[in-house]
């Protein structure tokens, strides 16, 4: 079995204009991203590449973020690795996530200030990276 392809960040919602901002961005940060239409499309792109992290819109059609979380949480249960999550949304009460458990690190909410945005993903991709490679991380 071939190694499975890695990069940094999956972007994953149906706005073209927040993929394209958030790839973008974090490319010229010095990220790899992928980007994914929906929670299907994420999925499919997941079974292939090794994300350390996924930005995940929560309203999506086909399959939302919460369905997406419930499928990645399954994946990990037969082995599947398991990316860092950050939940991006536009909703005042940010639904209920409780659904979610520990998959979710945290929720961002849009509009979002990019540099934070970037200043997150990078730290939330060391971490992952030196987790896999069994650096202390600090």
């Amino acid at each position: 079995m071939n190694a499975m392809e890695k990069q940094d960040i999956l972007i994953v919602d149906d706005d073209p204009s927040i993929r394209t901002l958030l790839s973008r961005s974090l490319e010229r940060a010095g990220m790899c991203c992928g980007v994914a239409n929906d929670g299907v499309d994420a999925m499919e792109r997941i079974e292939k590449t090794d994300y350390a992290l996924v930005l995940l819109d929560l309203m999506m059609p086909r399959l939302d973020g919460v369905g997406f979380v419930k499928c990645l949480r399954e994946r990990q249960q037969r082995g599947g690795g398991r990316p860092v999550v950050l939940i991006m949304t536009a909703a005042p009460d940010r639904q209920d996530l409780t659904s979610t458990g520990d998959m979710v690190q945290a929720v961002l909410t849009k509009p979002f200030d990019i540099n934070d945005v970037i200043g997150l993903c990078r730290d939330c991709v060391a971490m992952r990276r030196d987790s896999e490679s069994g650096a202390p991380s600090y």
